[in-house]
């Protein structure tokens, strides 16, 4: 997928982060390897359950989980919420890209954590008051944010792309709330 934004002029190493990201490159040619047993290689440490990267002023954040499809457990949302808010205090960070391994940006919450009864999930009335189930989705950073948006981004997942300022999408990836038709 090639993009071209000409001459646009972009605030705040926006533009650099497009081009971290790989979206000026050609057809094929991907951030993320379509091995998720590369990307732990890749990055520090395959059995984080989310990863970061600092490239000059640009903070990458990728969700490792890619064998349940980058879906959230309450570790992942918890370390997405600290990695966010440290991106944000860092006033030599000028964007962040989300973006997950192995194929998908996330399947929303991990649901098979939920069903084994190890997580209580607190639902609270005042959505404002901390962060909710995917962790950082209630967030009001004060840097852009750039989700990277390949394979899957359901439910929950949509909810961390919906996050970003931009979201950069392949053509390829499904998007939206499938668990409305099952009445949940």
């Amino acid at each position: 997928m090639a993009l071209n934004l000409g001459k646009m002029s972009v605030k705040n190493g926006v533009w650099r982060a497009i081009q971290t990201i790989g979206l000026n490159q050609t057809k094929g040619q991907r951030f993320y390897s379509e091995s998720a047993k590369d990307e732990g290689k890749t990055h520090s440490g395959s059995d984080k359950p989310v990863v970061s990267e600092r490239r000059g002023a640009v903070m990458l954040i990728g969700i490792n989980r890619p064998e349940a499809r980058n879906a959230v457990n309450l570790e992942t949302a918890q370390r997405l919420t600290e990695e966010l808010s440290a991106f944000d205090q860092d006033n030599s960070l000028h964007v962040a890209v989300l973006y997950g391994l192995g194929g998908s940006f996330c399947a929303g919450f991990d649901l098979k954590e939920l069903s084994q009864g190890s997580v209580s999930l607190k639902l609270e009335q005042d959505v404002s008051s901390a962060p909710g189930p995917m962790g950082p989705s209630r967030m009001r950073l004060s840097k852009p944010l750039i989700a990277a948006v390949s394979g899957f981004a359901v439910a929950g997942g949509l909810e961390l792309a919906l996050l970003a300022d931009m979201r950069v999408v392949e053509e390829s990836a499904i998007m939206g709330v499938f668990c409305r038709r099952f009445g949940m």
